[in-house]
């Protein structure tokens, strides 16, 4: 709110009252459409939550928002488990990355001149001023057109609407995206050259296979004359290729993110290569890697004896060794791995609700219940987890909290009616003060039935009595099974 108000008391400086008012709420109404967004899209949209990755990639992003300067909403980063070549940017800040893009990135310059690309969209309010010039009839057109990005099906028509004038307006505004994204990166301190050099990369493999044309090309079309465009921007000497070997923690990223959204035969074999062919001074990041991928692709068996390895030859694989253990259900191991490698890192999601599960399967729910929601305020969007989290709390006689996560989980899901249920319950066993009685109550209202603390019960009592089940209609929860780690 504090940058908010500075942006607005600038603008004041310069601007009619009117304008500035108008501005606001069209940073509102952004905000708003992202958010949207990213409610309907969770459901539809696989996404990798891995700690590791999300955080490569959210850093990626954060560096480069700094070089932007003050924004009027906080930016997200998520990673979308899908191989094809693809980013894209929502109003309000939230950008989204494909795992095959990482995959594909040489150097983390050459990710980060993408991530900055779609950055100036975002930052340069291209959607909205696609809009203002006629291109979708309504913030709701907008909505349809991205929720279509990730599945026609949801597109509500948007995309036939809009997509022609959409494609009328985007020439310039990439060459805008471009120009920006540029001048972020090398002000972030990466190398600017290399959106060029990803970018002619991918354009040749266009020209040679025009049938598989990358899906980033989709939405941001790439020609010859735009790629003059950027190297008249970055300079004659400045776009030249240079020869930079990727990072340690790039690599580690890419096998992260191939674990979870390719198949065995798309990468492993590469991986195998890697180490036969490795010298002495690589073979240890070698077997490491091998056994991130292998952790990541659910082959544990496989990533235990890379890791050990690797282990042996100095590598500190303890998260991924003691996350494995854990899915082989040796519990001793995977608490006493997970707990070095929880100090080393306490925000640590992953790490956390493993933890929180082990304490779970042994009894110690209490425990559990902390571990799971410290994991889930961390991370929000992962209904596994949170379903883990309500089953901790039920058990320690939490029931209203328990509820509420249930109610939560649901809504991950894309299933309102069901939330509603547990909402209802929830805020009939939550004592007076708890603050997520407020929260329910503003989650019920966007659900479209708004839940007052005084109708509570009674809503519920009736509930109860059309199904015929249980209390809050819902049966007995189960334990919880450890979560799958990866995507094949």
């Amino acid at each position: 709110m504090r940058r908010l108000l500075a942006i607005v008391l600038t603008a004041l400086m310069v601007a009619p009252p009117a304008l500035v008012s108008s501005a606001v709420a069209q940073v509102a109404e952004e905000k708003k459409l992202g958010d949207e967004f990213l409610a309907k899209a969770l459901p539809h949209m696989p996404l990798i939550h891995d700690y590791e990755l999300a955080g490569f990639v959210s850093d990626v992003g954060n560096r480069l928002v700094k070089a932007v300067g003050p924004q009027p909403f906080d930016y997200e980063f998520f990673v979308v488990r899908d191989d094809e070549i693809n980013a894209f940017a929502v109003p309000g800040g939230k950008l989204f990355v494909n795992a095959g893009l990482i995959a594909r990135s040489d150097t983390e310059d050459q990710l980060a001149g993408v991530v900055g690309h779609e950055i100036a969209h975002a930052a340069a309010h291209h959607v909205v001023r696609q809009q203002e010039k006629g291109a979708a009839a309504s913030y709701a057109s907008l909505l349809g057109i991205f929720l279509g990005i990730i599945n026609p099906a949801l597109a509500i028509g948007a995309l036939a609407a809009g997509q022609a004038a959409q494609l009328s307006y985007q020439r310039d505004f990439e060459r805008e995206a471009d120009y920006l994204g540029i001048g972020y990166a090398r002000s972030a301190g990466y190398d600017p050259s290399a959106i060029a050099q990803i970018l002619r990369k991918l354009y040749a493999e266009q020209q040679i296979n025009p049938t598989q044309m990358p899906a980033y090309f989709m939405s941001h079309p790439l020609t010859g004359e735009r790629l003059t465009s950027m190297e008249a921007v970055l300079g004659k000497a400045e776009w030249k290729a240079k020869a930079v070997p990727g990072s340690d923690r790039l690599h580690r990223a890419q096998a992260i993110a191939r674990g979870y959204a390719q198949s065995r035969e798309q990468c492993v074999p590469e991986y195998e290569r890697a180490l036969a062919n490795a010298t002495p001074a690589q073979r240890p990041e070698a077997l490491e890697l091998l056994g991130v991928l292998m952790t990541h692709g659910e082959d544990y068996e496989l990533a235990d004896q890379y890791l050990r390895q690797a282990e042996q030859a100095g590598r500190n694989v303890d998260r991924e060794l003691g996350r494995t253990a854990f899915r082989r259900g040796q519990l001793d191991e995977a608490r006493l791995r997970l707990g070095r490698a929880l100090a080393k890192s306490p925000d640590d999601w992953d790490v956390l609700s493993d933890l929180g599960d082990i304490d779970y399967q042994e009894g110690r729910y209490g425990d559990a219940a902390i571990k799971l929601d410290r994991s889930v305020h961390l991370e929000a969007y992962r209904v596994q987890v949170v379903q883990s989290l309500s089953r901790a709390l039920a058990k320690t006689g939490k029931e209203g909290a328990a509820y509420y996560w249930q109610g939560r989980s649901s809504q991950m899901l894309g299933d309102p009616s069901q939330a509603m249920v547990h909402f209802r319950h929830s805020m009939t066993l939550l004592p007076a003060g708890d603050p997520l009685r407020e929260d329910i109550t503003k989650r019920s209202k966007d659900l479209g039935e708004e839940i007052k603390e005084e109708h509570a019960q009674q809503q519920q009592d009736q509930q109860d009595q059309r199904t015929g089940r249980g209390p809050g209609g819902v049966p007995q929860m189960p334990m919880p099974m450890p979560r799958r780690a990866g995507g094949r």
